[in-house]
C-alpha cells in the first residue's frame, strides 16, 4: 500500500510541470490560430510550446512587439519572420483560461539566425525560455 501511496504521489508531482518537445516532432500551429510574422525575414524565430497533460487544456497566446502572432495548443511549434533587432516576446493564456498575466522577454536577432525559444508551465507559472531542441 505504501509503495502505491508513493508511486500516486510521483505520479501526481510529474503531472504538474510540461515536458519540453523537439520542433521537428511537435505539430505545426494551425494556419486558423497564425496571425502575424508568418512571412520570411531577415532572422527566425521558432516557438515550440511544450507537450503533456499538465494545462494542455488552455491555449497559449505568443505576442512579438505587443502584436499577437499565433496561440498555441500544448506540443506545438510555429516558425515567425522578424527583422535583425531587439524584440520583445510575451505570453499568456488565452482569454478562455482567463486570460490572467503576461510573461515578457527580450530576444536580439541576428541576421540568418534562427532564435529558440519553448513556452513552459508549471505549478502555477508558465514562461517563455531558450531552448536548444
Amino acid at each position: 500500500m505504501k509503495l502505491f501511496v508513493g508511486a500516486l504521489a510521483v505520479a501526481l508531482l510529474a503531472g504538474c510541470a510540461t515536458s519540453p518537445i523537439p520542433s521537428d516532432k511537435a505539430d505545426p500551429v494551425p494556419a486558423s490560430r497564425l496571425y502575424a510574422f508568418s512571412g520570411k525575414s531577415e532572422a527566425q524565430l521558432l516557438v515550440t510550446r511544450d507537450s503533456g497533460l499538465y494545462g494542455s487544456g488552455c491555449n497559449y497566446r505568443l505576442y512579438i512587439d505587443g502584436t499577437l502572432a499565433a496561440e498555441f495548443a500544448s506540443g506545438e511549434v510555429a516558425r515567425f519572420g522578424v527583422k535583425a533587432g531587439k524584440h520583445v516576446l510575451g505570453v499568456k493564456p488565452s482569454a478562455a483560461c482567463g486570460g490572467w498575466g503576461l510573461v515578457e522577454r527580450e530576444v536580439d536577432a541576428k541576421n540568418g539566425e534562427t532564435i529558440r525559444r519553448r513556452i513552459t508551465l508549471s505549478g502555477d507559472s508558465f514562461d517563455i525560455s531558450p531552448t536548444a531542441i
